[in-house]
């Protein structure tokens, strides 16, 4: 077990559990029809978070969110060494805003959010902890979410980017076009609709402490993740000496 996580990649792939499969495989293709784009995710996040005063708008992918953001705001962008490796910090001459995840892409676990700037929030392992509530201010003008990390349906591009002032090119694409990944939303709303925020958590929870038992790793508020300090895993640090080890092609092994 050890050796095959020395041996995996960095990124973190996790998996579908075959009733989240079971829930997917009964989702039709709608290849013609033309429908207003509707989500229950609000009030599916809100143990964790309230996002009631946000718009939102489909994407695929936390990553697509992050990419409209990233390349339509021109403001300098200020983050912590060992987050999400596809935004970088950037310097212009204009106010800057943080780039934050929640719980953190650098150990998966929760931290508090930034209140002195503004902030782009990701969300991307919610879904596969405990419920512990977020709590955000004003200063959180993006927030973005998918079920890609929690559910492990990456390859679906499911995903929501949430907005405190209405987005007028996503509002023409999304509501008026109604132009969206029909199927992506569809598989998204069915697992929500099926498995409550911290099922993932109360399915993996007593298999992430024992492998971190038998290994010497310290469990991640996420069950797919875990850390250590160990140099073994040094080709996993994200920042300082904490490694962040991802568990679950073991889960895979045992299933």
């Amino acid at each position: 077990m050890k050796n095959f996580l020395l041996n995996q990649s960095l990124a973190v792939r996790t998996n579908v559990l075959p009733e989240v499969k079971k829930v997917i495989s009964a989702v039709p293709v709608d290849f013609s029809s033309v429908r207003p784009y509707k989500t229950n995710i609000k009030e599916w996040l809100k143990p964790v978070i309230d996002l009631e005063d946000f718009y939102v708008y489909p994407t695929n992918g936390i990553t697509e969110g992050l990419n409209w953001w990233y390349h339509t705001d021109n403001r300098s962008v200020a983050m912590e060494i060992g987050e999400y490796q596809w935004i970088k910090p950037r310097a212009t001459q204009e106010p800057f805003i943080t780039y934050q995840s929640v719980p953190s892409s650098i150990d998966g676990n929760f931290k508090e959010v930034v209140q002195n700037t503004p902030v782009a929030l990701d969300l991307a392992y919610v879904g596969s902890t405990r419920v512990q509530r977020i709590e955000i201010d004003k200063n959180v003008e993006y927030v973005f979410y998918s079920l890609s990390k929690s559910f492990g349906v990456r390859n679906i591009r499911t995903g929501w980017l949430f907005t405190r002032k209405q987005d007028l090119r996503l509002e023409a694409l999304t509501h008026n076009a109604k132009y969206y990944n029909y199927f992506a939303n569809d598989v998204s709303e069915s697992i929500i609709n099926n498995f409550d925020i911290d099922y993932i958590h109360s399915k993996l929870y007593k298999d992430q402490l024992d492998i971190c038992s038998q290994l010497n790793l310290t469990p991640s508020d996420s069950v797919w993740l875990a850390t250590t300090q160990d140099d073994e895993y040094k080709k996993f640090r994200r920042q300082g000496n904490t490694a962040r080890i991802c568990l679950a092609g073991v889960y895979n092994e045992k299933t």
